[in-house]
């Protein structure tokens, strides 16, 4: 076998990556030091990351890590196989360049330049600081041996360019696993592994079919991760898929990108405020214990949050309406007592039931079942949860089972046990984080309804502001087959719970509880998001999988305080407009017809909440004034032997991951 060519090799490279969004201070592994090199070999040029310690450990082409286990790809037999891990195998890295679509280089004056590196299937590496130079080197090779291009929208963009068409999304439709919307790291390397019948009766549907069983329906039909997961999709469910397309597109039919042209690129400065301290909290209260301003308050919390768990403890009971806004000290008192009651009496009636009733009833023994089994994996890597025989854990139990029983109809549905851990980490009590769940519940209840009417609205009004904010890129998502935002759906099920640090999670739900300046405020952060990540999007050319595919990979690498700004910034936009349309102003709640302007100042919130000299570690750039500008590494002209072996060399290339 031929020797491997070195043709670029850089020593101490970091990468820097935020802790899992279950963790709320950094891990040892979240700066990793290794060597990265570009060579050359039979078969191609691979891009190489190898932590230090790991130089001598032997894996394949590729590999991830999947929970406890690494998921090895093999691009021989095209088979995925569990393998024991170590922490640090996840950062081995191992691609073909032409698996890449684009480059980002970040450099600050005095700072340190990072790169970001995202492939053709919409995966995004974490970023590779180069503490001691060579990211202008590693970017002129690059461009020796790639059609390397300068984004003309974002001068840190560098696309790799190229006429192929895309591949067939039949070959990457299981990508739609790359969801995790409930995880379950056994259940997601069985899932890896592929049944052929499975994937028969997938590839029968369209691109959403997979989807749709398995984080839809499979919600409410409580369908197992077991032998049962691969049965044969029913009528019932094309139908329903049916239904969701055909909504769709009867409600994104409204032109805006003809009618309106809105310049939203010119936004307004604004900046975020402090965190709202105990003794500002304290101060809030009148002799009787009443607030004195509400919605003075709220503004306050929408722009800064709250500064701690412990006083979180108490507003939250206002923000999920455990207590009235209006209530004093005494009225207080007596509504805990109440509560507390009202709670035990319950959880005594679903405790008090013997297993011969269990037996007779079906819908109360599955909803347990399923309760046990997401328990058992909720947030076990935060340290509130972890452990053996872990006694938060009961509670959490026993809270799902007591809603189960207070909202019968509805009863426990998959993704309810993301929103209650948050809720439990702060109140520490169980009758408290119960009724902060009520609350928390009568807010988002309708997102687990079984036909989903709710996600299916909420997704259509994505695209509905977007043609109005963004026609170039909502037109290029309709002609992607993308228009209909799938890939914001795990954002919208349980509000962001895995896309941000644990901390940040808590931050934005009590933000987007004030209801401050709008309805509807979370989809503003939706778009904020999509819109900062237009060029990358666009110039690379990615599909409906490679953009699903790409904001999965953004969970836990975005800095919340950003978005905000923007998704603040996008409705001031839309609000000062001088005619809102009308299916716009419904969506933010905004008053309609012309002339209508904002209902809100902005005057008294012009205090920083951050100030960043350097980006955020570990995150995306989500707004340019972050960096500044240095002159960029002019390309080397690219030389290829001839176009017909560099299209067999992309052509025969197994795609570098399958899920």
């Amino acid at each position: 076998m031929a020797k491997d060519t070195v043709l670029f090799e850089r020593n101490y490279i970091i990468i820097k990556e935020r802790s899992s969004q279950n963790e709320t201070r950094a891990a040892p592994l979240d700066e990793i030091t290794g060597t990265l090199t570009i060579s050359e070999h039979e078969r191609g040029k691979f891009f190489r990351f190898v932590p230090l310690g790991l130089e001598d450990v032997m894996t394949d082409d590729w590999a991830l890590i999947n929970g406890g286990h690494s998921v090895v790809y093999d691009k021989q037999d095209g088979d995925s196989v569990a393998v024991p891990s170590s922490p640090l195998l996840k950062y081995r890295l191992h691609f073909n360049l032409n698996d890449l679509r684009s480059v980002r280089r970040h450099h600050m004056a005095h700072g340190i330049a990072h790169m970001v590196f995202i492939l053709k299937d919409g995966t995004t590496l974490p970023a590779f600081y180069f503490n001691h130079g060579g990211s202008k080197e590693l970017l002129q090779k690059l461009a020796q041996s790639l059609p390397l291009e300068k984004s003309t929208q974002d001068t840190r963009l560098y696309i790799v360019k190229d006429d192929f068409p895309q591949a067939d999304s039949s070959q990457a439709i299981s990508v739609f696993d790359q969801l995790n919307l409930f995880d379950n790291s056994n259940d997601s390397v069985k899932r890896s592994q592929g049944n052929e019948s499975r994937r028969t009766a997938v590839k029968s549907f369209s691109r959403v079919t997979h989807f749709l069983k398995d984080t839809l329906l499979g919600q409410n039909d409580m369908i197992p991760t077991t032998e049962n997961f691969d049965r044969k999709l029913t009528p019932d469910i094309s139908a329903l898929i049916e239904s969701f397309n055909s909504d769709f597109r009867e409600s994104n039919n409204d032109g805006f990108e003809v009618i309106y042209k809105v310049d939203f690129k010119k936004l307004p400065d604004i900046t975020r405020g402090q965190p709202l301290t105990l003794k500002d909290w304290q101060m809030s209260f009148d002799k009787d214990g009443r607030i004195n301003d509400v919605n003075k308050l709220k503004e306050r919390i929408f722009r800064g949050g709250l500064e701690s768990n412990s006083l979180r403890r108490d507003v939250w009971r206002f923000l999920l309406n455990y207590y009235p806004w209006t209530s004093t000290y005494e009225e207080r008192i007596e509504i805990v007592k109440q509560r507390k009651a009202e709670y035990l009496t319950m959880k005594v009636q679903w405790k008090s039931i013997n297993e011969q009733q269990k037996q007779r009833n079906s819908l109360f023994r599955d909803r347990g079942s399923l309760i046990d089994k997401d328990v058992a994996r909720t947030d076990r890597t935060h340290d509130y949860f972890a452990g053996e025989n872990n006694v938060h854990l009961s509670i959490l139990h026993d809270i799902l089972m007591t809603y189960n029983m207070y909202n019968f109809d509805l009863g426990y549905v998959q993704g309810m046990n993301d929103l209650l851990s948050p809720i439990l980490v702060t109140m520490e009590d169980e009758v408290d984080s119960f009724w902060c769940f009520v609350g928390l519940m009568s807010r988002m209840e309708h997102n687990f309804h079984l036909d989903q009417s709710h996600i299916k609205n909420q997704l259509s009004n994505l695209h509905t502001l977007l043609q109005f904010i963004d026609a170039e890129l909502a037109k290029y998502l309709v002609e992607n087959n993308a228009s209909n935002m799938y890939f914001f759906f795990r954002w919208m099920l349980i509000c962001f719970k895995r896309e941000f640090s644990f901390d940040d999670v808590m931050y934005l739900w009590e933000v987007i509880w004030t209801d401050h300046i709008c309805h509807n405020f979370e989809l503003l952060i939706c778009l904020s998001i999509l819109i900062s990540q237009k060029t990358v999007i666009m110039e690379s050319k990615f599909g409906f999988t490679e953009i699903l595919k790409f904001f999965n990979d953004l969970s836990c690498n975005l800095d919340l305080d950003t978005c905000l700004l923007s998704a603040e910034k996008l409705y001031i936009q839309i609000s000062t407009h001088r005619d809102i349309p009308t299916s716009i102003a419904k969506i933010l709640g905004l008053p309609t017809g012309p002339n209508q302007r904002l209902l809100s100042t902005i005057e008294n919130a012009t205090y920083p909440r951050k100030i960043y000299t350097e980006q955020p570690r570990g995150t995306m750039n989500l707004d340019s004034s972050y960096f500044r500008q240095e002159s960029c590494p002019s390309l080397s002209p690219v030389q290829h032997e001839t176009r017909e072996a560099l299209l067999n060399d992309i052509f025969t290339m197994t795609p570098v991951t399958e899920f």
